[in-house]
């Protein structure tokens, strides 16, 4: 069967969505349980897993166009750590990869341990024009990289952007939600996780049900286009 790749932290990964599973389940959570990671991560089984990645927009899409779906085991991570988990995985799937969605996380997570300052950095007038420089640089690394695999590999692919750090270096490239949002951190708040299981209010700041649906639509839509 061939293969759709998505690569990305949390939001991709399906964060909180298990707490649908566990609010039919009328499960018994510590008072201590919220939408951190941290706080719930020990009550994850197996069968949480199965039940995030169906209703995660990762589990849409590939029932959309009947591919099995591959992604990062890890939950969360910087960009870079998204680039070296995806290197692997184009080796080990290689040519049966019909598409590719790599999310961006945001530039400030872990990222700075990246931008060691060199010598010709003292040439580029400011930290804020350093930084943009910086960013563009770590975006044309992760296109030309996936361009070449692409062309190598016959797959397509499309970039999401969750705060809007890298969409306007190629615009074209990236979805849009609702036709008209190039991050979808735009109506986040919106479709933020909001349930309360046994008692305990639940809030977390990853996409609902409901949020899975129009960023799946939104990659149809890229993709169809």
């Amino acid at each position: 069967m061939n293969k759709i790749l998505f690569l990305g932290d949390s939001f991709t990964w399906g964060q909180g969505l298990y707490f649908y599973k566990w609010k039919e389940e009328n499960k018994l959570l510590a008072k201590e349980v919220g939408g951190m990671f941290p706080s719930h991560s020990d009550y994850i089984e197996e069968d949480d897993l199965e039940y995030k990645d169906k209703l995660s927009f990762t589990g849409l899409v590939s029932s959309h166009y009947n591919l099995e779906p591959i992604k990062r085991k890890t939950n969360g991570g910087s960009n870079t750590e998204i680039v070296l988990d995806m290197l692997p995985l184009l080796d080990l799937h290689n040519n049966s990869i019909e598409k590719l969605v790599f999310q961006f996380t945001t530039i400030s997570r872990y990222q700075f341990r990246d931008l060691n300052i060199k010598d010709e950095d003292s040439l580029i007038g400011s930290f804020n024009d350093l930084f943009e420089n910086r960013k563009y640089n770590f975006f044309k690394y992760i296109d030309n990289t996936l361009r070449y695999f692409s062309e190598l590999y016959k797959f397509e692919y499309c970039y999401m952007d969750w705060l809007g750090d890298f969409y306007m270096f190629s615009p074209y490239k990236f979805v849009k939600y609702n036709k008209r949002d190039y991050y979808f951190d735009k109506f986040l708040d919106e479709y933020k996780i909001d349930l309360d299981i046994n008692g305990n209010k639940i809030i977390d700041l990853h996409l609902n049900i409901d949020g899975q649906k129009i960023i799946s639509s939104s990659i149809i839509d890229y993709f169809n286009k």
